[in-house]
């Protein structure tokens, strides 16, 4: 193992020796201490291991001993640099690779943010380019205690925010508050959680508050779900109440309708022709595009289709630059009557598409139903869709007092 390590590090020659008087060079490297192993007899000569560095005295001794020496192989370090150096292109590209990736490090090229749904990803973006956290911002001068702090006090809406920095990628995770019926001004006012729709309760979960509905129970829209009065108590002895602002999540299966209506008479698209493809190259914020036929014309009817990749290595570290591939399928309109068959299929499209738009994906959709109305020229639809959601949301504290009149302690 010792002088396999050494071959590697220092290299070594498998050199062929050829001549009657090769017993005589064994003698000469002996002599001079250099170092020869598996020496084995071959027809018209010898073979054996020395390494790269008395190559050099090896020559010399062959010279003086009449004999012919022939590299067979070589091994080691050494050999495998000199190879490398000898492809200058390949050298020059690694260390301007090595050189970019290094420069490009420090810098951020990907800011995702998740778990937001009535706050808009636009405004969260647009309020970290206010505090300097943007495309090409330099890692280091990045504040992320003050930036989880500057949307929590621009969105009332967000009551938990995570910013962390990973490769070139900065993530921004965020958790809503409870939804509220308007009647509520500010953050820390006593608070019922009311239901927002007719419901079958399926889960509770509450952190301020005291429950008042259970697994299994059915509310009505306006219902209170987590009363705001809690008993404050010392010893088993209950002193009085006291109303808080309730916090927490109450999950309900609803049932919700959707109506609406399929034309039997409509323009169908007819797709016809090749498809065409443009691609753009984006980087800096300065496109470029990479279309080069310039008679190559595009359809004003047709359908666009739009693709963003931005490569990444492994480490979540993005590369500051976008190619854009844009495909266009040209298309015309031909007029066509639906059948009722074909109606109902485009109703069920509608109503699919319906659910994946509209429902937040920790929404659970449990089914569809859908009825249908035929009538001279439309196919009216009415869809129950069953799904599981949060149904709590904040309402402002009121109660009827003794002398009959609304405490708001809001």
């Amino acid at each position: 193992m010792g002088l396999f390590l050494l071959s590697f590090l220092f290299g070594r020659l498998c050199i062929k020796i050829q001549g009657f008087s090769y017993p005589r060079l064994l003698n000469m490297l002996s002599g001079r201490g250099i170092y020869i192993w598996n020496i084995k007899e071959v027809p018209g000569g010898v073979q054996l291991y020395i390494f790269f560095k008395d190559v050099k005295a090896l020559r010399g001794l062959c010279k003086k001993a009449g004999v012919r020496e022939e590299i067979v192989n070589s091994f080691g370090l050494p050999f495998i640099i000199s190879r490398i150096c000898k492809k200058y292109f390949f050298v020059a590209g690694a260390l301007f690779f090595i050189l970019f990736l290094t420069i490009i490090t420090r810098f951020v090229w990907l800011i995702e943010v998740d778990g937001n749904y009535r706050v808009s990803t636009g405004a969260i973006l647009s309020l970290c380019e206010k505090m300097e956290l943007d495309y090409g911002t330099y890692k280091k001068s990045i504040d992320t205690r003050l930036i989880e702090n500057e949307i929590k006090n621009n969105f009332k809406d967000i009551s938990f925010v995570s910013v962390t920095v990973k490769g070139t990628k900065v993530q921004i995770n965020v958790s809503e508050t409870i939804p509220t019926d308007n009647s509520i001004e500010d953050g820390t006012s006593p608070a019922d959680i009311v239901s927002s729709d007719n419901a079958v309760v399926t889960g509770v979960i509450v952190r301020a508050g005291r429950p008042v509905v259970t697994e299994g129970m059915s509310v009505g829209k306006g219902d209170i779900l987590v009363n705001a009065d809690v008993e404050i108590k010392a010893e088993q002895e209950v002193l009085g109440t006291k109303a808080v602002r309730c916090d927490g999540e109450v999950y309900g299966r609803v049932v919700e309708k959707y109506d609406f209506t399929v034309p039997f008479d409509e323009n169908v698209r007819i797709y016809e022709g090749k498809s065409k493809a443009r691609y753009e190259f984006e980087i800096f914020d300065k496109k470029i595009s990479l279309n080069f036929n310039k008679n190559d014309t595009i359809s004003e009817k047709c359908d666009k289709i739009e693709n963003k990749l931005q490569p990444h290595l492994p480490g979540d570290i993005y590369l500051p630059f976008i190619i854009d591939r844009t495909v266009y399928r040209p298309y015309r309109l031909e007029p066509k009557r639906l059948s009722p068959e074909e109606a109902k299929k485009r109703a069920e499209s509608i109503v699919m598409a319906e659910i994946v738009n509209n429902y937040p994906t920790d929404a659970d959709v449990l089914g569809k139903e859908l009825a249908f109305e035929e009538e001279e020229n439309d196919l009216k639809v009415s869809a129950k869709i069953t799904v599981v959601k949060q149904i709590g949301v904040l309402k402002a504290y009121e109660r009827i007092n003794e002398n009959g009149n609304t405490e708001d302690r809001s």
